[in-house]
């Protein structure tokens, strides 16, 4: 009796209901990790937040073509490490999108010192790839905290607050600012936040210079923004990973949204398959139970 309550012990649906914890989360370890070796196509729905984001560069660069002017677009880097699983793909997307179309900008934070820097790399890395200089094509102002008083100051009259890029040259000395003296010659300003940093712009900039803000930010912060985007505050917006996923699909240029997109996916699908099978151990664990009830009636 002992060694059949042993073998039922072994059964199949109950080892179903005792995998171990150490092999599911190296199940998850293997398939985050194989989208960043692998190639694993993934299509989405094109968000219409999205496609307004994308749309408003689109028509930037091509009124720069039509009037021969050169407006160009302020990225207000207001990301940290601690959000860079999102912010950085909306970064790249997006500036790999300005470069391509020619369109030049600014990068810059009021916020927090590593936004700028990280996404200088980012520039760094894309502009070798598509022959982009800098002075030429992009500008880093570097961080330069500012209080209200201050930012109000910088909307008005960028050479108010900011002298030299992060590099030590006067800005007067850099191309891409041969045309701007305030936020009303910046086409677009690009605010990417884990928080709310855009507020800034929405409350600060947007009255005084009328101009158009479009955002990414983190999931948790996109709900808040969308009412803003109703109102005509916001022409657009990257929403978290997602978001970044697809403003790379209508680049048509897969990169770390994508990556990040099929590795969520393979996860998700591992834990539905996981709970899926638990689920059918307890079932037919519950069902051979009632049988030797029955049987020793």
């Amino acid at each position: 009796m002992a060694e059949k309550n042993e073998n039922e012990g072994n059964a199949w649906y109950n080892v179903l209901q005792r995998i171990d914890r150490r092999i599911i989360s190296l199940v998850v370890f293997l398939l985050v990790s194989i989208p960043f070796f692998v190639s694993i196509p993934v299509r989405m729905e094109i968000s219409p937040v999205v496609k307004s984001l994308y749309d408003k560069v689109e028509m930037i660069a091509e009124e720069n073509k039509r009037s021969g002017e050169e407006k160009v677009v302020l990225l207000a880097m207001a990301w940290s490490p601690s959000v860079k699983a999102e912010n950085e793909p909306q970064t790249a997307a997006m500036i790999e999108h300005l470069f391509r179309r020619g369109v030049k900008f600014i990068l810059m934070s009021h916020v927090l010192p590593e936004g700028p820097l990280m996404a200088e790399r980012i520039a760094e890395t894309t502009a070798k790839r598509l022959g982009k200089k800098y002075g030429e094509d992009w500008v880093n102002f570097g961080y330069r905290r500012m209080a209200t008083a201050d930012f109000r100051a910088f909307v008005e009259d960028i050479y108010v607050m900011i002298e030299k890029d992060f590099r030590g040259t006067p800005i007067r000395d850099v191309p891409v600012m041969k045309n701007v003296s305030s936020l009303r010659d910046v086409a677009l300003v690009f605010c990417v936040t884990g928080s709310s940093a855009h507020y800034w712009w929405i409350f600060y900039a947007q009255p005084v210079v009328r101009c158009d803000i479009g955002v990414g930010v983190t999931a948790i912060i996109g709900p808040e923004v969308r009412p803003l985007i109703d109102a005509g505050q916001v022409v657009g917006m990257m929403e978290g990973l997602s978001g970044a996923a697809q403003y790379e699909q209508l680049l048509k240029n897969p990169a770390r949204g994508t990556r990040g997109m099929a590795s969520q996916n393979l996860v998700h699908l591992w834990v539905i398959v996981a709970m899926a099978l638990g689920n059918i151990g307890y079932v037919m664990e519950r069902r051979r139970r009632k049988e030797r009830m029955k049987e020793l009636e």
